[in-house]
């Protein structure tokens, strides 16, 4: 569902023609969560932004206008809930709801969303700010309401979108609390475009408001065309039509051990309470003599399941164990990636029906198997294999390369490995004159990451990036999942030769948290080193806002602090020390 309220009543365009039979027919969903999206802003900073910042339009009911049109439906019969809508994006709009983790029948959510179209319809047809304002929290307030009610969370978050203009990429975010807990980079080819998101993935926060985002890449300007962006469930019947399977002959099967290998619950009925399944260490051995390799995915302490897998004489008949709480599909492609061989080669065996989806999904070409239904399974005709004298001993040769291997390969689960993965790189240079406008926008409008907690003007910028008693760096980012564009400024007033200032230094949330502040900090501490500075100094201005500056600023751990008075506090670092290199991310100076 979509706050249809802001957009004009005559429709300003059409939704461009697609062929109904790729998008997901609303006979397979099962369940369905009611989130609203509604239109904000990527740079929000209301309601200061409303006199600042250049790309300030005022709508209706007097906040900020992103989306050029509002957001546009178009009926489609056949389509999830009869919803095709057009959204024309203005530079740093995205697209926002709050995240809940209820879902509802499919029926349910149907009828409620029809309901809530009539204080959207009401709102179009008003010429007031204040009666769209109001039906618009008519719709937020009940979808808030009833978004606990419901059963578990569904399983995917589904976005369809059809793309007639040229290949753009668009980020799909997850905030708790305004903490960037999942972040990731869609590709938008030209035609018909389809994602399933496993709603774990999303990582979901209880007790934290999580808010879930979609906006372009780079935050251009740009129009998207949405067939579906629903959080659902899908019927079991449909699954395969929606995820096919390989029908390649198996070379590797990975199984969960919880009410799979064993009958019980390790975390809930102890080792004394779990019983092996014999029908199950059967068809293990059985696939043993073949060739075929057996692995372990679950979720589960390590060291203690290592421990009862040996006391049941069983370990030695699995190659690789991945026993963490992780994303099973996550383990499975760092399976195939010791073992080096194709998930197409795959089968996974498991009980729970979400973690069976959630594989199929993230694996493509991957089969999976019910538990309770593997006996009848490894009868199909892709477990059929010849058995050689090389396949009775493949299981030995692949444990002597896991010993080589697999200390290289096994990562951390800590937040750190986390954004060494992302490879994040930040390019720091003077602004050029083209820059300027964005630094301007940052000073203008971030609160969290303000060092002075000033508002320079666009004068000012100009004047200090100009003059030779500043050095002036504009940093950008980007990483593997895509481009964060320009995110921080800062100016150094270096007049003196012997202690360089940091006097301003602003940062966007957007890429917040992320250890880039610190690291960038100790860059410039390295950089004023080499260049015969004998020490570097801040000057940070407390507001009840930019409480976030203050926290990376003690956690950095670069600096001794000293309280001025009068709500501001300087940092002070000796340049004579040895603070090691910088790390996690890469700085490049342009």
């Amino acid at each position: 569902m979509y706050g249809f309220e802001f957009a004009p009543r005559k429709k300003t365009g059409i939704f461009p023609k697609y062929d109904i039979g790729q998008a997901v027919s609303p006979e397979a969903i099962e369940r369905i969560a009611p989130l609203v999206w509604q239109e904000h802003c990527v740079e929000c900073a209301m309601p200061i932004c409303y006199s600042s910042c250049a790309h300030y339009r005022k709508r209706a009911d007097g906040r900020c206008r992103r989306f050029k049109y509002g957001i546009e439906k178009f009926r489609r019969n056949g389509s999830i809930l009869d919803e095709n809508v057009v959204i024309n994006m203005n530079e740093w709009a995205k697209l926002e709801t709050f995240f809940f983790t209820s879902g509802f029948s499919y029926k349910n959510v149907y009828i409620i969303s029809k309901c809530l179209d009539v204080p959207a319809f009401i709102a179009q047809i008003s010429p007031f700010g204040k009666v769209k304002r109001f039906c618009y929290y008519i719709k937020e307030y009940f979808t808030r309401k009833i978004g606990y009610l419901g059963e578990n969370i569904p399983d995917f978050l589904l976005f369809e979108i059809f793309n007639d203009s040229a290949v753009f990429n668009i980020i799909l975010e997850n905030r708790a609390d305004e903490e960037i807990v999942f972040r990731r980079s869609l590709l938008i080819n030209q035609g018909y475009n389809r994602y399933w998101i496993p709603s774990e993935e999303l990582n979901y926060k209880r007790e934290r408001l999580n808010n879930l985002c979609l906006y372009p890449d780079g935050s251009g300007p740009c129009i998207l065309n949405i067939i579906s962006l629903e959080l659902v469930t899908i019927k079991s019947d449909y699954m395969r039509r929606y995820f096919p399977e390989s029908d390649k002959k198996v070379k590797c099967v990975v199984w969960d051990l919880d009410n799979t290998l064993w009958n019980g619950v390790i975390a809930e009925d102890g080792e004394e309470g779990i019983q092996l399944n014999h029908e199950i260490v059967n068809i293990i051995k059985r696939l043993d003599e073949k060739g075929i390799i057996n692995c372990i995915a679950s979720k589960n302490d390590q060291e203690r399941t290592c421990g009862i897998l040996k006391q049941m004489g069983i370990s030695e008949y699995f190659v690789c164990s991945m026993v963490n709480w992780n994303p099973k599909s996550e383990n499975i492609k760092k399976i195939a990636k010791i073992l080096d061989i194709g998930l197409d080669t795959f089968v996974f065996v498991d009980d729970s029906a979400y973690e069976l989806s959630e594989v199929r999904v993230n694996c493509p070409g991957i089969r999976v198997c019910d538990a309770h239904e593997i006996t009848d399974y490894v009868k199909k005709e892709f477990f059929n294999v010849p058995v050689t004298k090389e396949s009775k001993s493949r299981r030995r040769s692949y444990q002597e390369i896991m010993i080589r291997n697999r200390a290289a390969l096994e990562s951390n689960d800590d937040i750190t490995d986390f954004l060494i993965s992302c490879r994040m790189k930040v390019h720091i240079a003077h602004p050029r004159p083209d820059e300027l406008e964005r630094c301007y926008e940052l000073v203008q409008r971030t609160n969290q990451l303000n060092l002075s907690a000033k508002r320079l003007t666009m004068e000012e910028i100009e004047d200090s990036v100009r003059s030779d008693r500043y050095d002036a760096y504009r940093i950008k980012v980007d990483d593997r999942y895509g481009d964060y564009g320009l995110v921080g400024f800062a100016l150094f007033d270096i007049s003196n030769g012997e202690s360089a200032v940091l006097e301003h230094f602003v940062f966007s949330c957007r890429a917040a948290r992320k250890r880039i502040e610190e690291n960038f900090f100790k860059y410039m501490i390295l950089k004023y080193k080499s260049l015969g500075f004998k020490s570097l100094d801040l000057i940070c201005k407390r507001t009840e806002k930019n409480q976030l500056m203050q926290q990376v600023l003690s956690e950095s751990g670069l600096f001794r602090k000293t309280d001025k008075g009068g709500g501001e506090f300087q940092l002070h670092t000796d340049l004579s020390k040895d603070f090691g290199e910088v790390q996690i991310v890469e700085i490049v100076e342009e």
